[in-house]
């Protein structure tokens, strides 16, 4: 029997300021996309980063993550869960080339005795392809600035699964404006859940899983 991806139950946050978000029961099964669902304020970045391992929920919370409880072992967590989409965390430098990202992700992810190769096309091919598949790949001499809503979001995910994660937390799959082209989004993050990697994902449109059999973890602004 496969072991769920995340178990969580009675997961929340308060902070100075009240509740941020929860309590959450949940359980993801491995391999999965989940879309994470509410309004501005119901606390969607701050539930992925607490799953990602990345911020500490209330003690009174029972989280496990990839078979880690957290926060306990969040270094082990960690190391094999990805982030894309956070404002703050993994944006873009408009001003940088998409081959120089690719470069400077793998730098980061290579040994210290280990010297980044160059990122020339093939390179930069062989780390999109995952998450772009049938769609064009970014030039390596394109600059950031030029790149698209949904290009720019798929070069963070590319970015982030390059660690080969086992689980990917996406947030705020809006920042793509327009449904139609959110869609093409929506439509990697299901291949990449098909592969084996768990995926959640947040969004505002409480419309977006329509007609989909993704798993949808609807949450709300909590109440003072």
């Amino acid at each position: 029997m496969i072991e769920p991806a995340v178990i969580a139950r009675g997961l929340q946050l308060h902070g100075d300021r009240g509740p941020v978000f929860g309590p959450v029961d949940l359980k993801i099964a491995a391999g999965t996309l989940t879309l994470v669902q509410g309004p501005q304020g119901a606390g969607r970045t701050s539930l992925l980063l607490a799953l990602a391992g990345r911020m500490v929920p209330d003690a009174s919370s029972d989280l496990v993550v990839l078979g880690h409880r957290l926060p306990a072992q969040r270094t082990l967590t960690q190391r094999q869960v990805s982030l894309a989409g956070f404002t703050g965390i993994d944006e873009l430098d408009d001003s940088v080339t998409v081959g120089d990202h690719v470069r400077e992700r793998l730098a980061w992810l290579a040994p210290w005795y280990r010297r980044a190769p160059r990122a020339d096309q093939a390179v930069v091919d062989r780390v999109l392809l995952p998450v772009f598949g049938d769609l064009s790949v970014p030039d390596v001499d394109t600059v950031v600035w030029h790149l698209d809503e949904v290009d720019a979001l798929l070069l963070r995910i590319a970015l982030a699964t390059a660690q080969r994660p086992r689980l990917l937390v996406v947030d705020d799959v809006d920042q793509v404006h327009d449904r139609a082209r959110r869609r093409i989004v929506w439509d990697r993050l299901a291949a990449l859940a098909a592969t084996g990697v768990t995926v959640v994902a947040s969004c505002a449109d409480p419309d977006e899983a329509v007609g989909t059999r993704w798993t949808v973890l609807p949450v709300s602004v909590p109440t003072l």
